[in-house]
């Protein structure tokens, strides 16, 4: 069972530096003992989001007394670097080691009554966080406790025939003092490890949406753990698993995230994008060159159409409306998008056509009969001629043929009799809608009542007697009319 006591201990707070660096255990006491030294390890932890180069340095009253594993390095971002110091317990000592600004008090006190050292020992000499420690005193019962810096946790050790186990949680790291009460009084100033990680692991969907519950799990050596997670992107947050490993988180924007997972002196960094949910977008089904139309979704939302290098930017109303006119026939694409939704659409502008049929004479026609040549041209709502497609000839109702279109225009010499004609325009592009133009059709007059045709055979006979006795000369020039061109 883990009590935890108000004690009056006097703690030194690790002054952390402009780098952000924290040293555990933050100070450091023992006491003389000729011939003998004690080895410390010291946690430094860079909470920074970039490496930090680190320097130690001793005071002049420690120098020769105390060495060092490295005294020159540099910590990553996020992580922590363990080093080792012997310090020497020849005699006593007073000083301050240097970690960049950080300063460490070392002290080794004189005692006037030297215990031997098989009256106190912790077993393993250096602890280890969430592990046990065995206290061994010399064969005795006594009662004591140790405090941990750290967490602020105590627990007490009850000493029995000599020997006392207490266990640590996972968090009780860094400097501690170990009390021990019975025939004499044992005091102890350890430093405990963080546990140490060889694999951590954190598991997340593959595929993330803005305004999701995320369950973001994390796994040390196989065992859910109590990690911190930095999310750094869009949006920047910190937070931490609970005991089962697990920390449900929910991301407000959409974008490229990273994930920082710290635990103890272990840290790994995962990449991951959050994409927005979809926003539906309702178009008209049919949109026209010049008519305004309606582009409905969410309100406030931003919406922009383009077509090719030209941009529209709209919001929409407390209605989810905005309200746009297309200037040109084609397809265009809308995006719409709110602080956690995106959609996109595309529409496509037509045009009216007409058909215009022309005579001969270059006159517009409403009629026509089997021999005329007419001209058919397709036109566009601005006048303009409609560059593909087919027109379909029906006569009285009936399909006869396809007429192809060159710039729009067609000619046709009616080699069909009928009592209507009919003329569709198929366009090939999407870009235009199709059109319709109805002619009546006129009959062909086959014969000449019988006097008129004697005054016509009669005077065609005299014509042809002066012709041929010179009386008469004719000139020929060519006419400028379709008919010229059959």
């Amino acid at each position: 069972m883990r009590i935890v006591y108000i004690l009056p201990i006097l703690l030194v707070v690790a002054i952390q530096s402009a780098y952000a660096l924290t040293v555990t255990p933050d100070s450091y006491y023992t006491t003389v003992e000729p011939g003998t030294y004690d080895t410390v390890n010291f946690h430094i932890t860079n909470d920074a989001n970039h490496s930090v180069n680190v320097t130690i340095t001793v005071d002049p009253q420690l120098q020769g007394k105390i060495s060092f594993s490295s005294t020159s390095f540099t910590i990553p971002e996020n992580s922590t670097k363990t080093i080792t110091a012997v310090i020497s317990r020849n005699q006593p000592i007073d000083g301050y080691i240097h970690i960049n600004n950080i300063s460490v008090r070392i002290k080794v006190n004189q005692t006037q009554i030297q215990q031997p050292q098989s009256n106190f020992t912790i077993i393993p000499p250096q602890p280890v966080a969430g592990k046990n420690i065995i206290v061994l005193t010399p064969r005795e019962n006594a009662t004591g406790y140790i405090y941990i810096t750290n967490s602020n946790n105590a627990y007490l050790i009850t000493i029995s025939n000599g020997v006392g186990v207490v266990h640590l949680e996972k968090e009780d790291y860094g400097n501690a003092v170990i009390n021990i009460f019975g025939k004499n009084t044992y005091t102890k100033t350890i430093s405990i490890l963080p546990p140490h990680v060889e694999n951590l692991y954190i598991d997340f969907p593959s595929s993330i949406k803005t305004g999701d519950n995320v369950t973001f799990t994390v796994y040390a050596d196989g065992d859910p753990a109590v990690a911190k997670l930095k999310f750094d992107g869009a949006d920047t947050f910190i937070v931490k698993t609970n005991s089962f490993g697990k920390a449900t988180v929910k991301f407000r924007k959409a974008g490229n995230y990273t994930v920082t997972v710290s635990y103890f002196d272990k840290a790994i960094i995962k990449s991951f994008t959050v994409s927005p949910k979809p926003l539906k977008i309702q178009l008209p089904s049919e949109i026209n060159t010049g008519t305004t139309i309606q582009i409905r979704t969410e309100p406030n939302a931003k919406i922009t159409i383009k077509k090719g290098d030209t941009t529209w930017s709209y919001t929409t109303n407390a209605d989810g409306v905005c309200f746009f006119t297309p200037p040109f026939t084609g397809q265009y694409s809308v995006i719409a998008k709110t602080t956690d939704k995106e959609g996109s659409a595309t529409f496509t502008v037509k045009t009216d056509t007409h058909i215009v049929a022309t005579g001969t004479e270059g006159a517009q026609i409403n009629k026509v009969k089997e021999g005329d040549i007419i001209m058919l041209q397709v036109l566009d709502s601005e006048g303009k001629p409609v560059l593909n497609g087919n027109i379909d000839v029906y006569v009285d109702g009936m399909f006869y043929k396809s007429l192809s279109t060159v710039g729009g225009t067609t000619l046709w010499k009616v080699d069909k009799p009928g009592q209507t004609y009919e003329f569709k325009f198929n366009p090939n592009s999407n870009e235009y809608l199709p059109s319709t133009l109805a002619l009546s059709g006129e009959k062909q007059i086959d014969y000449l009542p019988v006097a008129i045709a004697g005054v016509v055979i009669a005077g065609a006979v005299g014509v042809y007697i002066a012709y041929q006795k010179g009386l008469l000369k004719f000139e020929f020039s060519r006419s400028k009319s379709y008919r010229d061109l059959f």
